[in-house]
């Protein structure tokens, strides 16, 4: 064995318990990819009748789906506040709770509202999980391994939108549901026995319980103490420097910073992902592809999946910008070929046949180069680009941004395609790709191996 790989399984194994605890966290984003991916398989089940008693029309089950996202943003905007109150594992529960309770008016729903309430429900609880779980590993990681147990939080969400596509294929409604639901309990469970994060304690004036919380975190012989006190130090700072958000604003580099985060949510939603996930399995359906709904949907899991692992690798390597100009660049690419899939399959029915292969191929190349581009680094890039002043407020206004879109777009969905056709709204969503792309050139700068300092001085020249 190299030396290398001696001293990678060192790291890991002194870095033990908070792996541990990091993935007992991120198990709630595997709840949210299950959730997310339950609508591909679902929605056509409900709207042939099979799934259940009453009558679901296509505008109510496209209704049902995008409602996660309206849900998902009253969650997500106070919860930064209510885990600051009431601590990351209390918050968790509650959202957990939430998510309880929409399942179990999707599961045996008796009207078309009970369906609605219940995704709202479920959008509640996972708006706010999103919000504390990568708030909660980064609060307990070591700086050497929080860029990786961060990772964590996305390849997560999408192995659990992978879990939904394989078992939507071969389950009925019911068994789905149970199946998706089950992971709730585990996450339940894992959180149950996880220690709170002492940057809450410390926050609450409770050192000695931040001391003990931090020793359960670390390999015994670390020097946590003298971790506690970097930590009060950080704590007593931050409390010391406390703005107005109208303070905050007027500083003009601030305002560049939140137009990058903003930018940068808007566009990937913009971008037409949610449609994608939302509504594969209808998608490849309404294709008329050669290729089984069920074994596209999932190749395009396993995608998604891989090329999520792929970005944790290569991120520092090739730098936030680059990615995310290849990235946006390649989608429009790949959305422009969908669009123009649909559009000899109405007027060409011949040429469409010969091209029965394109609707998947473009659709893995879209969700590979979203997965390693636009998909995880808005999120890495909000993390960076704001100043310590503005962390709270921007991300809150970024995060809450992501959310209404998500709902809007969704919502929105429907109604294009039966305005413009399917080969007008992907020509639509390619646009806005490119117009994404544009905005990154233009706007925001490459934060690979630069300090906050450093990041916030390349602002000014923006």
């Amino acid at each position: 064995m190299s030396k290398i790989s001696q001293n990678m399984i060192y790291k890991m194994r002194s870095k033990s318990p908070q792996i541990l605890y990091a993935v007992s966290a991120s198990l709630g984003a595997f709840v949210i990819g299950t959730i997310l991916g339950w609508s591909s398989p679902t929605l056509p089940m409900l709207e042939s009748g099979e799934a259940v008693s009453f009558e679901v029309t296509s505008a109510g089950a496209a209704t049902a789906g995008s409602l996660f996202g309206l849900g998902a943003v009253i969650g997500a905007v106070p919860a930064g506040a209510v885990s600051s109150a009431f601590g990351r594992k209390v918050s968790l529960l509650v959202s957990e709770a939430h998510v309880l309770f929409g399942w179990l008016m999707i599961a045996f729903p008796q009207a078309m509202r009970m369906l609605y309430i219940g995704r709202i429900l479920q959008g509640v609880g996972c708006g706010a999980m999103c919000a504390i779980i990568p708030t909660y590993v980064g609060e307990i990681a070591e700086a050497d391994i929080r860029g990786f147990l961060g990772g964590m939080y996305q390849l997560f969400i999408v192995s659990g939108i992978f879990y939904s596509y394989v078992l939507g294929n071969v389950l009925t409604y019911s068994q789905l549901n149970f199946a998706c639901a089950m992971w709730m309990f585990v996450h339940i469970i894992a959180v149950v026995y996880m220690p709170e994060s002492p940057y809450y304690f410390i926050r609450a004036g409770k050192t000695e319980k931040a001391s003990d919380q931090l020793a359960r975190l670390r390999k015994y012989g670390h020097d946590f103490q003298a971790e506690l006190k970097e930590i009060q130090t950080f704590v007593d700072d931050e409390q010391k420097n406390q703005y107005t958000a109208r303070e905050v604003l007027e500083k003009d580099v601030n305002r560049k910073a939140l137009i990058i985060g903003v930018g940068c949510m808007f566009f990937q939603q913009l971008s037409g992902i949610n449609v994608l996930i939302f509504y594969l399995k209808h998608i490849f359906e309404s294709s008329g592809s050669n290729i089984s709904p069920a074994l596209s949907t999932t190749i395009v899991g396993v995608t998604q999946v891989v090329m999520t692992f792929v970005a944790m690798l290569v991120t520092d390597k090739w730098g936030r910008r680059t990615l995310m100009i290849y990235s946006m660049t390649s989608m429009g690419i790949s959305f422009m070929a969908l669009s123009y899939y649909y559009f000899v399959k109405t007027h060409n029915f011949k040429i469409a046949d010969s091209l029965s292969w394109l609707p998947l191929a473009a659709i893995i190349v879209y969700i590979a180069m979203f997965s390693v581009g636009c998909g995880p680094l808005p999120f890495v890039i909000i993390g960076e680009i704001f100043s310590s002043e503005l962390k709270s407020l921007g991300t809150g206004i970024a995060t809450a941004t992501n959310w209404i879109l998500v709902w809007l777009v969704t919502c929105l969905s429907t109604p294009l395609d039966t305005l413009i056709g399917p080969s007008g709204a992907f020509f639509v969503y390619s646009g806005f790709c490119f117009l994404g792309m544009l905005f990154v050139v233009n706007r925001v700068p490459e934060t690979k191996n630069r300090s906050l300092a450093e990041i916030q001085s390349d602002l000014e020249k923006y």
